[in-house]
């Protein structure tokens, strides 16, 4: 089995493959205070209730936009795996065109993704991840990486919103109805929903006057809550960084 895990600033997603078949996923709170052995106790744990053990793990690999983790990660992989943890880092085989001003500057888990996008899906592709940031990734018919969009999270924009204006409630992302806002809360969880739908179905259309024919990926933990309110068609695929991370495992192991 393969363990794939994707730290980002908000959380940790786990991914256990066997056979290229995503078997379980977790996902645990970021935390840059946490230990290696901490960390290391919660993966260990979590293997053992999805019913596999530590042995059963032949390679790990990980994709970080926290540096200040990778040491932590690197260190329990090596104590808890007793294996040495690929990272995808710049020189690692991942077989993606990357197309930009300074390559380098491309977080692992955007390359990752975009990897799963060319193996799972056609060209052109509009790749969507909604997190901490939101990204759009544009790749085209020659599956080569040409760069893309990034915009505040939901929960990153609205926190800073209700930190910046006293009067305004801090609101949970639920469901509405209505775009029209009948109390504060309601209001902010209409621009939350409704605003963030409108922004994506804008930047959608303005792709694709240049790319028509691209699919649209959407990714990340609240795509299945703004797919419902997107006019444009996307696919919805939560495990396309996992699955990516995977690809690129397997893309190592064969070249070495």
């Amino acid at each position: 089995m393969v363990l794939a895990i994707d730290i980002g600033n908000t959380n940790i997603v786990l991914g256990l493959f066997e056979n290229n078949e995503l078997k379980a996923k977790f996902r645990i709170q970021t935390s840059k205070l946490e230990t290696i052995d901490g960390y290391g106790i919660r993966c260990y744990n979590l293997i053992n209730y999805a019913g596999y053990k530590v042995e059963d793990i032949e390679g790990v690999v990980i994709s970080s936009v926290v540096p200040e983790l990778d040491y932590t990660f690197e260190n329990l992989v090596a104590k808890f795996f007793k294996q040495k943890a690929l990272f995808v880092i710049p020189g690692t085989k991942t077989g993606l065109k990357i197309k930009l001003e300074n390559p380098k500057q491309l977080g692992s888990d955007l390359i990752a993704a975009a990897v799963a996008g060319i193996e799972e899906y056609t060209v052109p592709l509009i790749m969507i991840d909604l997190g901490t940031a939101i990204t759009i990734a544009v790749i085209n018919d020659k599956k080569e990486y040409l760069g893309g969009v990034i915009y505040p999270g939901i929960n990153t924009a609205f926190a800073s919103l209700t930190q910046a204006a006293a009067k305004l409630e801090s609101a949970r992302m639920e469901k509405v109805d209505n775009v029209i806002g009948r109390d504060t809360v309601s209001s902010i969880q209409s621009g939350m929903l409704f605003g963030t739908a409108s922004m994506l179905d804008g930047m959608i259309r303005k792709i694709k006057a240049s790319y028509p024919n691209a699919l649209v990926i959407l990714s990340g933990g609240h795509g299945s809550l703004i797919k419902e309110y997107l006019e444009e068609k996307v696919i919805l695929d939560d495990d396309v960084v996992l699955k990516g991370l995977n690809i690129i495992y397997k893309k190592n192991k064969k070249a070495s």
